[in-house]
């Protein structure tokens, strides 16, 4: 049981930060298309 809320946790917090990091490299790239 215990196991099983370890892993959600994990693949939870692996999700977040895929998201900011795709959100993130858009922001980035707009920011170098803009100059």
């Amino acid at each position: 049981m215990l196991f099983m809320i370890n892993y959600i946790i994990i693949s939870i917090s692996m999700l977040i930060s895929v998201a900011f990091y795709t959100i993130l490299e858009r922001k980035i790239m707009s920011y170098i298309q803009m100059r």
